[in-house]
């Protein structure tokens, strides 16, 4: 079993033989205690992972893999089950480690785009630049008030809502966000996070103000004089501000994060060859979290405002703009642009989507009502731009990182599309779970475009469980097939006495009846997998057994469908927000695939879509006009349901 490096409270890189807790101390003592991933029963998931492949490869295809599976049921599965059980039983959770890896750590892609969300906070407009060091000084003085409630434990447990309402979810990912940094390594990435302080009154906390490319380490809290407050904190951010616009230009080593992850760790250990940048990257790496002040720009003028906010959250708009005034390693990188443009780019590893909502919305409520930073009484020394020593080959493989990241960028196929036709409302007045009803319009849409469905990846949270992430909803099923060709199927016409006559194949009630199984189907999988029966993980963790008990992968695992199941060409999850003017979008994870986020509110379902340009096989417009034809499509079959009724 592998393990991860862990800082102690020395500041020393120890090991940790659990490896997905903060330290030795996991969060469990004002908790009510969850309960321990289940291992899912073997020849269930089989039979599943059968019945989602019938939908995506051939039957030919389809009956060598029924073989593979019933010979892997029969011989290895049993042996491999046994060894997740036995995991199970000795370790917090038996697939986390190997979901992080798989998932994140061991992908070597750059992070930006493939990896890393964006979320975009509601626009400001700044008069002047101690505007800008304002809010900044707000939203940081906030992650202190939440880090300090952090180390002291008081966190309250969230529970259920749906689906054994009330039942206790697992906290870790909240005490993973702030702090925490990727750091590339060869093969694999490793997480480092902070230590867990015996004593949070004397923790230490600084933060890095990015500013045209130059990096500034803030102390924002020590031991001997407390923590600084809002006005002492603007003062500082607003020197750096003044300081970097009236510098030479900086070195762009921020552009070394976006290159691919291998590339990136083999520059690293030439960085810190020099102590200087050694002491950089560890200040960087222990920050509390990133501050991007970005100037003005960057903005195409092909695209709309809330597009354009999200694509430089995700990737700072190129290298001409804002894309070296970043650290993509880093957990939380907030970004305030003096333009008005505000938002957050987050690396996706250490926590889940609704861990960074949460702490993203806090800061913007409690900023919206606190009153101005008041000015300080007297003048903290001034923060200081951190100083590179950078060798020609590094120069060198920043420049390249540059020019690769803004190709990434323009082949980035990205819109943000409100879909005002209704919204959650009307999808429960239609009794149907607003998740189950999207996704089935997912579905719908990608059949309408290619006429077939693809493997479908939706996460489904298992914080019902300790340490537990996430497994994947499939909306790729028989019953959601059957749905969308249904839908799909066009009026046909024939001759009657002389009279052309048009129908179609399947009326309003069948199509109704098509759908009502389908949601029953999306419901079965979303419950299955919150409460630990999903057959991705289940799937995993019998590759990866097999991989460390034989040496090799099984025939199940090197099979075609296994491949085409794995290859998830639409790759969705709900980000839902309560604040107005914020959201959250991602791109595709395939070349030829899509990447859809969705914010369902009342009456409007915000969609973020992605591909990529360079891909024959995608097109962002043309997905976002088929989902708007699927969405008004469905919207009409229940109000013909209605007028009948």
């Amino acid at each position: 079993m592998g393990s991860i490096l862990l800082v102690n409270s020395t500041g020393i890189l120890e090991k940790s033989k659990e490896p997905y807790l903060l330290d030795a101390k996991p969060v469990t003592k004002q908790y009510v205690q969850v309960a321990k991933l289940p291992v899912p029963e073997l020849q269930a998931t089989l039979d599943s992972y059968l019945d989602f492949a019938a939908v995506i490869v051939n039957q030919h295809q389809l009956q060598k893999t029924q073989e593979i599976v019933k010979k892997f049921a029969e011989e290895l599965g049993p042996k491999m089950q046994n060894v997740l059980f036995d995991r199970q039983k000795e370790m917090i959770n038996w697939v986390t480690e190997w979901w992080l890896d798989d998932m994140y750590l061991k992908i070597r892609l750059p992070v930006p785009i493939n990896s890393n969300p964006g979320m975009v906070f509601p626009r400001k407009q700044f008069a002047k630049i101690d505007e800008v060091a304002d809010l900044a000084a707000l939203y940081v003085d906030d992650l202190l008030d939440y880090k300090e409630m952090l180390d002291r434990g008081e966190l309250p447990q969230e529970r259920a809502t749906s689906r054994e309402k009330g039942q206790p979810l697992c906290m870790e990912q909240f005490y993973r966000l702030l702090g925490v940094c990727r750091i590339p390594e060869v093969g694999k990435d490793r997480l480092e996070l902070p230590p867990r302080p015996d004593d949070p009154s004397e923790c230490e906390e600084l933060i890095i103000v990015a500013c045209r490319n130059y990096f500034y380490p803030i102390p924002v809290k020590a031991a001997d004089r407390g923590r600084l407050t809002p006005g002492e904190i603007q003062a500082q951010i607003l020197h750096a501000m003044v300081d970097a616009a009236g510098a030479p230009p900086a070195p762009r080593v921020g552009l070394l994060t976006a290159m691919n992850r291998d590339q990136w760790a083999r520059a690293r250990e030439q960085l810190v060859k020099e102590e200087a940048n050694r002491a950089n990257l560890e200040l960087i790496s222990r920050s509390l979290c990133v501050l991007c002040v970005d100037e003005a720009g960057g903005d195409r003028s092909d695209l709309d405002e809330n597009t354009n906010a999200l694509l430089r959250a995700m990737h700072g708009a190129g290298t001409n703009y804002h894309s070296a005034n970043r650290w993509f390693d880093k957990t939380v990188q907030l970004i305030i642009s003096s333009d008005g443009t505000v938002g957050m780019c987050y690396e996706h590893s250490p926590a889940e989507g609704v861990a960074v909502i949460r702490l993203a919305e806090r800061a913007l409520a409690r900023a919206d009502v606190a009153p101005r930073p008041a000015p300080p009484p007297a003048l903290l020394p001034a923060p200081v731009a951190m100083k590179w020593k950078l060798t020609g080959d590094l120069m060198r493989t920043i420049e390249q990182a540059g020019r690769d990241f803004d190709r990434a960028i323009l082949d980035l196929d990205l819109k943000v599309y409100t879909y005002r036709g209704y919204g959650r409302e009307f999808m429960k007045s239609c009794r149907t779970s607003p998740d189950v009803y999207i996704q089935l319009a997912l579905q719908y849409a990608y059949y309408k475009m290619y006429g077939y469905l693809v493997s479908t990846y939706e996460s489904a949270s298992l914080r019902r469980f300790h340490n537990g992430r996430v497994d994947n909803i499939r909306s790729a099923h028989s019953a959601a097939l059957s749905w969308a060709a249904a839908m799909s199927s066009t009026d046909m016409s024939q001759e009657d006495e002389g009279r052309k006559v048009s129908f179609n194949l399947y009326g309003e009630q069948k199509k109704l009846e098509l759908f009502e199984e389908a949601t029953r189907k999306q419901t079965a999988i979303m419950e299955a997998n919150i409460q630990g029966r999903g057959i991705d993980n289940h799937l995993l963790g019998l590759r990866e057994a097999a991989r460390e008990t034989l040496g090799h992968l099984p025939d199940m695992f090197t099979d075609n469908t296994y491949n085409r199941m794995i290859e998830f060409k639409l790759s969705t999850s709900q980000v839902a927000t309560t604040t107005e003017g914020t959201f959250m979008g991602y791109g595709a994870v395939v070349p030829d695939g899509y990447g859809c986020s969705y914010n369902p509110k009342r009456d409007s379902v915000i969609f973020c879509i992605s591909s990529f340009a360079s891909s024959s096989v995608t097109n962002t417009e043309a997905f976002r006009q088929a989902l708007e034809e699927a969405l008004d499509a469905m919207k009409l079959m229940f109000q013909n349901k209605k007028a009948e009724g």
